[in-house]
């Protein structure tokens, strides 16, 4: 089986190739679905994933219309998601420009296939400085140097200097013009935010295209060879990686420190919803 001609890349399946291409033959190209926990205990896992949706959820509310105060009432049973919450409305929108747009998605082309790029929100103010902003619900903050690494960075700023000149006049967005912030909602919104430039974009493209050529062309899609990733990975039984879900203790560890290098687990991104 290969690669379909209409398959449209995200920044969900590159990461998943670059961390095992294995992992991406399983999940885009066979199609399977493996049942396995990605961690225990697993009522608390889901739990947190279902509180990490309705944050999302409520500011897409709020972004629409909805008054904060309502939101908060519909929630205020849940200690964890009200205090999200609060931290939310006392800082969540500082200096963001008032043109925002909630949830929505980028498409553009790259080579010979689709890059797409789903945004929590976008804000653009007149003068054409572009925000993107993604909420991270994780219970650690990750270091700047692994996000600015990871595929989420660098296909977010490349499709928005690609495709989003429909939110700003139809004028291409300059790449210095756009940062992206992270922005930790259970860590009194500290955020880490990534500039951009013209050079950058420029690497970017090298790199994703070289990325989806290598992904197009590729014949065997082997294990990955650093078994860390497949602590969390439901396919980790169907390779013969372990049958026992990772501890939902260890989503506090930093990786980082494990082996002194780079290796860090994206926890938001476990649950993800691919496209």
């Amino acid at each position: 089986m290969r690669l379909p001609d209409d398959f449209t890349f995200s920044q969900s399946s590159l990461q998943d190739y670059v961390d095992c291409p294995r992992r991406f033959e399983l999940r885009y190209i066979e199609g399977v679905r493996y049942p396995s926990l990605e961690a225990e205990p697993a009522l608390k896992h889901e739990e947190h994933m279902r509180q990490g949706a309705q944050f999302h959820k409520m500011v897409q509310q709020h972004l629409a219309g909805v008054p904060s105060d309502r939101l908060a009432t519909s929630v205020h049973d849940d200690e964890v998601l009200s205090a999200w919450w609060e931290t939310f409305t006392a800082e969540g929108l500082k200096g963001v420009p008032e043109q925002r747009y909630a949830e929505i998605t980028l498409e553009t082309a790259i080579g010979d296939y689709r890059l797409i790029a789903k945004y929590d929100v976008l804000a653009i103010d007149p003068d054409g400085r572009a925000m993107i902003i993604d909420w991270k619900t994780s219970h650690k903050i990750s270091s700047k140097h692994w996000l600015g690494k990871r595929l989420q960075t660098i296909v977010y700023r490349y499709v928005l200097a690609q495709a989003g000149a429909h939110l700003y006049d139809d004028k291409p967005i300059p790449p210095e013009n756009i940062s992206m912030t992270y922005w930790f909602v259970g860590h009194d919104g500290e955020q880490i935010t990534f500039d951009y430039s013209a050079d950058q974009m420029q690497a970017d493209e090298d790199m994703l295209l070289g990325l989806i050529n290598d992904i197009a062309k590729a014949n065997l899609f082997p294990l990955t060879t650093d078994t860390r990733h497949c602590t969390f990975c439901t396919y980790r039984s169907l390779c013969n990686r372990g049958e026992t879900a990772g501890q939902w203790d260890d989503f506090e560890i930093d990786e980082a420190t494990i082996e002194g290098d780079d290796f860090e687990l994206d926890f938001d991104q476990i649950a993800e919803i691919e496209f």
